[in-house]
């Protein structure tokens, strides 16, 4: 029976840690056996004899993958190749092996261990890249998380951050110091290297012990590590927070939100003098885009708006730095004025939830006290069966917790609903009334969210305009705030999206109307512009408005995309904003701007002009046929009729809601078959003029559609649905462009990837406009013109998206048309392409 040269060692001479250490080694390293460098490979771990050997290995000698990543699962021949050289071997007992040389070798041993796994790798150290120390590290927390056993207890016993530390110093590992060293092989982290099992190491007893003890050198590594680092060295900072004070105020002025979040987290196990004293520093040296969250923190303690003050005494005031000045007075302002505003009218009682459940939860939860955020997790997501949520706010205020008013505002921006979107982020007038009341309580917290920003913490969160989020919570007030009214004017008079809704929140308000009456002569064109479109609304004599899309500038939109509603141009401003915020220069913003073009989409909530129906029944005149795919003409079976997807009505579109040449009025049935085989179809749509004879055609539909029952199955939940309501949409590419476009529009990656966020979860039918992208597949209408079932001599650019459906299992349906068949009336020239992915 085989026995492993470590199992030999231990049957030989159990007391003589060198020789089982030697012999592990040995059956670690055995893959290399064929190859020829096993021998001064071996040789090098154990007795250090030069780095000639490690040169050799990174030019990947056979065996050497085997070594690098021994937990794959390898062929029968690879491992028998091995065991020919060393009878018995296999994979198994190389990890046993490996448990051995990680439980009981020496650091120096360790040290070069790690750097025969990082040359086997071939890894090519990159900037920052702690090389060896993090492959070693990488290794050893594999290993023992799956084993099982005594030996992989005892491999995890031994491993710490000081462990790794006597590891780096013995290799004189790349690094400042051991200490360093160490620390970067347990934080970094790329697409090769996930952190979560060295993490670990950090977690431990041992670990927050370790980063307590080298406090400085844990500030000095963290800082420069990448931003979901940087959040994870926030959170570990609240396991000792005396010990790493000054990093967590450090990072609460960082440059990513999620990691300020998790430090002013962190920062609030302290009492408030101490958070003041650690902020205060920050105030005058901070970047003022960071300094935001810093400030509101402040602001609630007892004592912040002193430290404000005196730092603007101190040098925040003054020209030479008029944007932290402004920031400054202006947090100033909410606790001096806002704070202390009378209330906008009389404010109703707190009214508790409904539900009976919720309300006894929420008095259990304020009664217990704030134990952690954990046990208020449940109550937190159910803001929507609140109809007061004051409720809440009240609850947290009983458990002791400072911040009631703010982490109840919060949760707009925190929390999701059940379909992942953030609960601010497509406010109804129904979802605001439950959220005025604690705003018309907390002016303050309504004027920080007037400043804008996405609300993310996290680059894959999504976004919240948190503007218009206020804004809307701010229609319901039954009086706009009178302290509030000189910034909702400024706003109403701007340019952008925000200026419409300011003006409802500002209705018929005296002040308001004045100021924008002189407004009409201000200096500046776009403040005219905004004026006088806002008086010419509402009639004022002698006052025209501005042309449609003036606000995005002259000539950049195209006059039918202008003319679109705002609630259509509002995407628009939003994607400009966030381009131009990802560092696009305006004019290359301006000029993907002007391919923008006019659709109907499905609304979120499925209101809308009715504009057609899904499903039965099939109206044709007598003499149309249905639309098949026809295999032999002369054999009755020799075809499949396609099914009817939707019925579109064009009297009820009108003519400007699409770039289409759409007839005025008649009707244009769409068929498709839902089937992964038949992906393209022709003939997939049949034009009825209007007043044409029809009667009902019953067709005998004989293939399988995909993820459904049957043909009947998919025509039942279409007809669930029944009329087909779509509102005015905007468009821009989404699928990815030729060359020639990118030479127009070099930064059209960005700028695709920005206008991909520009979604409130609508959208399921479309008509006109541009195809969505899915999965990369590429544009649908110009690949028609290369089809078989195309129109032949069509180029590419003739075709345009007539319609698209996104409720296809895993896939969408798109009709795709020529524009001369269009104005041709040549529905039949239709083609229906089903792109999926199952």
């Amino acid at each position: 029976m085989y026995r492993s040269e470590a199992g030999m060692a231990d049957l030989c001479g159990g007391t003589d840690s060198s020789l089982r250490v030697a012999a592990a080694v040995r059956d670690c390293l055995a893959p290399l056996r064929v190859s020829g460098v096993f021998e001064p490979l071996v040789e090098h771990v154990l007795r250090g004899t030069g780095p000639k050997a490690l040169a050799t290995l990174r030019e990947r000698p056979a065996g050497a993958d085997m070594v690098a990543k021994p937990d794959l699962t390898w062929s029968a021949e690879r491992v028998a190749a091995v065991a020919d050289l060393r009878p018995g071997w296999s994979p198994r007992d190389a990890e046993t092996a490996r448990l051995t040389v990680y439980r009981i070798a020496q650091a120096d041993v360790l040290a070069r261990f790690g750097q025969v796994l990082h040359a086997a790798a071939d890894r090519t150290t990159v900037s920052g890249e702690p090389s060896w120390l993090l492959v070693l590290a990488d290794d050893v927390t594999r290993a023992y998380g799956a084993a099982d056993g005594v030996d992989a207890e005892n491999v995890q016993r031994r491993w710490d951050p000081h462990t790794l530390a006597e590891v780096a110093r013995a290799g004189d590992a790349p690094g400042r110091t051991p200490v360093h060293a160490t620390l970067s092989a347990l934080l970094y982290a790329d697409s090769s290297h996930w952190a979560y099992r060295r993490n670990r190491l950090l977690e431990s007893d041992a670990g927050v012990a370790f980063l307590a003890r080298y406090a400085d050198e844990f500030a000095d590594v963290a800082t420069g590590f990448e931003d979901h680092v940087r959040r994870y060295v926030a959170r570990l900072c609240g396991r000792r927070p005396k010990a790493h004070a000054g990093l967590a105020a450090e990072l609460a002025v960082d440059a990513d939100a999620g990691v300020r979040a998790e430090a002013l987290a962190t920062l609030s196990r302290f009492d408030g003098p101490r958070q003041v004293d650690l902020l205060r520093r920050h105030l005058l040296t901070a970047a003022p885009d960071r300094l935001p969250d810093a400030l509101a923190r402040l602001a609630d303690l007892g004592g912040g708006v002193v430290a404000i003050e005196e730092a603007l005494a101190d040098g925040g005031a003054g020209s030479a730095d008029p944007e932290r000045e402004q920031l400054l007075g202006r947090a100033v302002f909410r606790v001096r004025v806002l704070r202390e505003a009378e209330a906008v009218a009389s404010l109703p009682p707190v009214a508790a939830p409904q539900d009976a459940d919720l309300a006894k939860e929420l008095r259990a939860l304020g009664a217990g006290g704030s134990d952690g955020d954990h046990p208020w997790h449940g109550v937190e997501g159910r803001p929507a069966m609140m109809p007061d949520v004051r409720a809440l706010r009240d609850a947290y205020r009983s458990a002791g917790m400072p911040d009631a008013d703010r982490r109840t505002a919060a949760l707009l921006v925190t929390r999701t609903t059940h379909t992942r979107r953030k609960i601010g982020a497509f406010l109804t007038p129904e979802d605001a009334e439950r959220w005025w009341p604690l705003f018309a309580e907390r002016l303050d917290l309504a004027d920080e969210y007037l400043d804008g920003g996405d609300g993310r913490r996290h680059p894959d969160e999504s976004a919240v305009d948190t503007t218009t989020m206020i804004l809307t919570i701010l229609e319901r007030f039954p009086v706009v705030p009178e302290a509030l009214v000189p910034r909702l004017t400024s706003l109403a008079l701007g340019a952008n999206r925000h200026r419409l809704p300011a003006r409802r929140v500002l209705g018929d308000h005296p002040g308001a109307r004045a100021a924008a009456t002189a407004a009409l002569s201000d200096a500046d064109a776009g403040t005219r512009s905004s004026a006088a479109e806002w008086l010419a609304g509402p009639g004022e004599p002698g006052v025209v408005g501005p042309e449609p899309g003036w606000e995005f500038g002259a000539g950049v939109l195209h006059p039918a995309v202008g003319a679109l509603p705002a609630s259509a141009l509002w995407w628009l401003d939003r994607f400009r904003e966030q381009a131009l915020d990802r560092g696009v220069p305006a004019d290359d913003v301006d000029r993907w701007l002007g391919l923008a073009r006019p659709k109907l989409r499905t609304a979120r909530d499925g209101t809308g002009p009715v504009v057609g129906r899904l499903g039965s029944p099939l109206m044709l005149p007598p003499d149309v046929p249905t639309p098949a795919t026809v295999w032999d003409s002369d054999d009755p079976d020799g075809s499949c009729e396609h099914q009817l997807i939707a019925t579109l009505d064009l009297a009820a579109i009108p003519p400007e809601a699409t770039d289409l040449p759409l007839p005025p009025d008649g009707r244009v049935l769409l068929f498709a078959n839902i089937e992964l085989d038949d992906v393209v179809l022709s003939g997939g749509a049949v034009y009825v003029p209007a007043g044409t004879p029809v009667e009902e055609r019953k067709v005998s539909l004989d293939y399988e559609p995909y993820e459904y029952d049957s043909p009947e199955d998919l025509d039942d939940e279409l007809r669930r649905t029944g009329d087909l309501r779509l509102i005015h949409g905007v468009g821009l590419p989404s699928c990815p462009v030729e060359d020639e476009v990118l030479a127009r529009h070099p930064h059209a990656k960005t700028l695709q990837d920005v206008w991909s966020e520009q979604s409130d979860e609508g959208g399921e039918w479309q008509i006109g406009g541009y195809a969505a992208d899915f999965d990369g597949y590429g544009d649908p209408a110009p690949a028609s013109a290369s089809l078989e079932e195309g129109v032949r001599g069509t180029s590419p650019e003739d075709w345009v998206l007539l319609a698209q459906w996104i409720g296809v299992p895993m896939g969408v349906l798109y009709w795709t048309i020529t524009r001369q068949d269009l104005e041709a009336r040549r529905f039949d020239r239709v083609v229906v392409q089903m792109y999926a992915n199952p």
